[in-house]
Order: structure tokens, then sequence, then C-alpha cells
């Protein structure tokens, strides 16, 4: 069966250049570990405030879905039921991932971008993963989020195999680092080409993105709406766990942006709450 693609802004034809390396840009579990000392991490610029997101974490049951996991992150450091990750991405020596840029405060999730001297001045970003915790196949999930305007430092609320096999990879939403007025959906399948589909919007301001996944069909939602969707046999049917995070790209990238002289100090992908359901 052939992959049908509906919905407004879609793109499906040869893969493009930044998806090419797919597993280089979200692998958040491969990266090497850090020897027994580090390089010496300056102190962190201080974040703005988190502003309240203007919706509250969804409670309980909705039609079609059981919820099965929640997070508001009102707690004062991140809960056991996610992990930060440690090193520098695949393919990407622009990056770092650090626990130290991962934080909870104002009752968000705050995963902070900025220079580390300890890292040649590249910017430092961080990542989460519930994979220990929620892994399922197929499922709905909905990430209120909000991010700083700083280019070359992009996000990525993805799904990623629980098996840590690349492919599939399911990205509800990302983007290039570049002006934060439009979000991906890219869906890179087993076989085939990737697929990705985008929609406007300034994403420095708080949304909900959303994915409903069930057998063979992928709706991707914005604020509750779906605005595209999928739908075949290339659709993945494989246990996935949720990771969000930030990364800094190098320069010389065909898509992604790289840090620049408008780049601010500090860069933050704010997370206000999480909510994943079941098929009831």
């Amino acid at each position: 069966m052939a992959l049908v693609v509906t919905g407004a802004w879609l793109a499906w034809g040869p893969p493009l250049a930044h998806l090419d390396s797919g597993i280089e840009r979200h692998e958040p579990h491969r990266a090497p570990a850090p020897g027994p000392t580090g390089p010496t991490r300056s102190p962190p610029p201080p974040p703005a405030p988190v502003t309240p997101s203007g919706a509250r974490l969804p409670q309980g049951d909705l039609p079609g879905w059981r919820q099965i996991f929640t997070d508001d992150f009102s707690g004062p450091v991140l809960d056991d039921r996610w992990f930060a990750y440690q090193g520098q991405p695949d393919g990407d020596p622009g990056g770092y991932f650090d626990p130290a840029h991962v934080s909870v405060t104002g009752g968000a999730l705050v995963i902070g971008g900025w220079p580390e001297p300890g890292r040649g001045g590249r910017y430092v970003t961080g990542g989460v993963s519930n994979r220990q915790v929620v892994s399922r196949t197929y499922g709905r999930f909905d990430i209120r989020f909000r991010m700083d305007r700083g280019t070359g430092i992009a996000y990525a609320l993805l799904l990623w195999p629980a098996s840590n096999d690349y492919p599939p990879e399911i990205d509800i939403a990302e983007d290039n680092g570049r002006d934060r007025s439009r979000m991906y959906g890219v869906l890179h399948p087993v076989r085939g080409r990737p697929v990705e589909q985008n929609v406007p919007g300034d994403f420095t301001r708080w949304h909900t993105a959303g994915l409903e996944w069930t057998p063979d069909r992928l709706v991707f939602t914005l604020d509750g709406q779906p605005w595209a969707t999928l739908s075949g046999d290339q659709v993945p049917d494989e246990p996935m766990a949720l990771a969000l995070q930030s990364q800094a790209w190098y320069c010389g990238h065909t898509w992604e942006a790289c840090p620049d002289e408008t780049t601010p100090p500090r860069v933050d992908l704010q997370v206000d709450w999480v909510a994943i359901y079941e098929p009831a």
C-alpha cells in the first residue's frame, strides 16, 4: 500500500538534505558517555521567566483514548520517569548534549542552550526521554511547548524506536533553528523516503503539538486541530518512545542553521506538560 499524504503544506519526493542523516540528528542515546572528569562548565546565563502557557494539563481519558502518562513538571527536579542524555550527537560536531542543561523551573521542563568554553565555545543543549517507562506501539501524544528565538538552536519533539535502532522515527514537531515561523512534522519510515510536512505559526509562543498514531495512520495536530495526515503501510508498527530535545548544528549544513552573532547567550526550549494515551 502506498503512503498517502493529506493536508496543507506537505511535501513528498526525494529525501531532503536535512533528512538524509536522521539518525545523526535525533539519536538521543548513542552518544559517548563522558569520562570521569569532564571539561569545566561555565555558569549558565539566567533563564528567562516561564510565562503561563494558557492551557492546563489534560486530566483523564478522551473519546477513543485512555490516558497512561502525564507530567506537568511541577516538582523541584526532573522526576525519575525521564532520563537526560549526554554526549555528542552522531554526525553533528557542532552539538553536544549535557544533563546540566536540563532543569525543571517555574512549572516547566527547560532545556537550555548556551556556549560552553570547555566545549570550544560551542552551544551545548540537552534532551530527555521516557523510554524506560513508556514505550508502546500506537498512541496519542500531546506536548505543550514553546522555543526561544535563536539562530542555529533547533528543537525536536519526536518518537524514537524502543529498540534504539533507526529507522523508523516520527518527528511530531521540529524546526531547523531559523526564525520559529514554521513547525515541521516528519516521518522517517523503515522503507522508502522521508515524508515532511510543515505548518506556519509563531512557535516562540505556547502551542500544543500532537500526534495520533494508529495502524497505518498518523494524524499530526496543532492546538487540538489536525493539520496533516499520513496513511499507508510505511507508518511504523513497532514500540516507540518520546524524546524532547534541542540541538546546536554545525555550520555548512544544508537545512539546519548554525549559531551566529545574532544567537542570544541562552536559548531555551520550554515544555509545560506532556500527556500520553493508548487506544481505548
